[in-house]
């Protein structure tokens, strides 16, 4: 192999990022994302999960599946799984709430703060969808570099 095993993550990640302005209509309108472009948590597909996908199926290419390294990649992926489905949906109810009590405010108040993202979190298909992504990606570079 070629290429570095700890770049088909990254490629994975990447493209997964990349794939959500054309694949995500909620992201691409949200307010927070056109006052500040920067990558942003939520969307389909969820980047996250084709990282920590990458990560596994890469570890279990290079050492196998009875590895310890393996092992250790499944534990990040499950830690990454809860993170987007469940801490991260969590977090989006304060986005929600704080959004709601901002009309209460004066305009000068109003003017002070920042958009607030009301969805952090991933859905199901969001994160199955990642980790196909993560996936597909990791085969097919480690098809066309082997």
């Amino acid at each position: 192999m070629t290429i570095p095993p700890f770049l088909i993550p990254i490629a994975a990640g990447l493209f997964a990022q990349a794939l959500k302005p054309l694949m995500s209509r909620e992201w691409r309108q949200d307010q927070a994302s056109r006052i500040d472009p920067r990558p942003r948590y939520g969307g389909m597909p969820s980047a996250h999960t084709a990282f920590a996908t990458s990560i596994a199926a890469t570890t279990a290419f290079v050492d196998g599946i009875h590895a310890t390294t393996f092992a250790l990649a499944i534990a990040f992926l499950i830690l990454v799984l809860d993170d987007a489905l469940r801490l991260r949906v969590f977090l989006s109810r304060f986005g929600i709430a704080i959004n709601l009590l901002i009309p209460s405010l004066s305009a000068e108040d109003r003017s002070r703060i920042p958009p607030v993202e009301r969805r952090i979190g991933h859905t199901i298909p969001e994160v199955l969808a990642g980790a196909v992504v993560g996936l597909a990606v990791t085969i097919a570079i480690w098809l066309l570099d082997t």
